[in-house]
């Protein structure tokens, strides 16, 4: 058991755990001019081949500095109690020392912050567990299973339907 501790102690960065991570991500959600969650299409990054072995050219989810409404299946602008649940389930400790996290990574669901003009996200996807952020969100660490139920039963309660369960593959 002592051999594991160091590595599972590599996985998890320090900062993960101190209030100086809270408070930034904090503010930098309730500082924003709006918060929007949506799901969406297939995008870039995503490896998409054809029978031929030919790569499929697939949308990007930013363009220009702005989200690619054309892919966006469901959308919600949040605020008041249900941004203070979000920003709450984000900035939860960590319960579990071990986070898995499978390759996939074919995310359908993406959080959007806008303040005066600039735009920054979290790309999230719930079956492999994992997400890419904004430069100014990356020291967002890697979240525990709790964190992913809760987050996903946030977007389940705001009527989100699209690609949430795996079934729906």
């Amino acid at each position: 058991m002592k051999s594991i501790f160091p590595i599972l102690f590599l996985l998890i960065p320090s900062f993960c755990f101190s209030q100086e991570n809270e408070s930034w991500l904090s503010l930098k959600f309730k500082n924003a001019d709006s918060v929007l969650l949506i799901s969406h299409e297939d995008t870039q990054g995503v490896a998409i081949v054809d029978d031929a072995g030919n790569r499929i050219p697939l949308p990007e989810l930013i363009i220009k500095g702005k989200p690619n409404y054309e892919i966006i299946k469901e959308r919600q602008i949040i605020s008041g109690k249900r941004l203070d649940r979000l920003v709450q389930i984000l900035n939860r400790p960590l319960e579990n020392r071990i986070i898995e996290v499978g390759k996939c990574f074919i995310p359908h669901h993406t959080i959007f912050l806008f303040k005066n003009g600039k735009l920054s996200y979290i790309d999230v996807c719930f079956w492999c567990r994992g997400f890419e952020t904004s430069e100014d969100l990356n020291k967002i660490c890697r979240f525990d299973d709790r964190k992913w139920d809760e987050l996903e039963k946030l977007f389940t309660g705001l009527g989100f339907k699209y690609k949430l369960k795996l079934s729906s593959f």
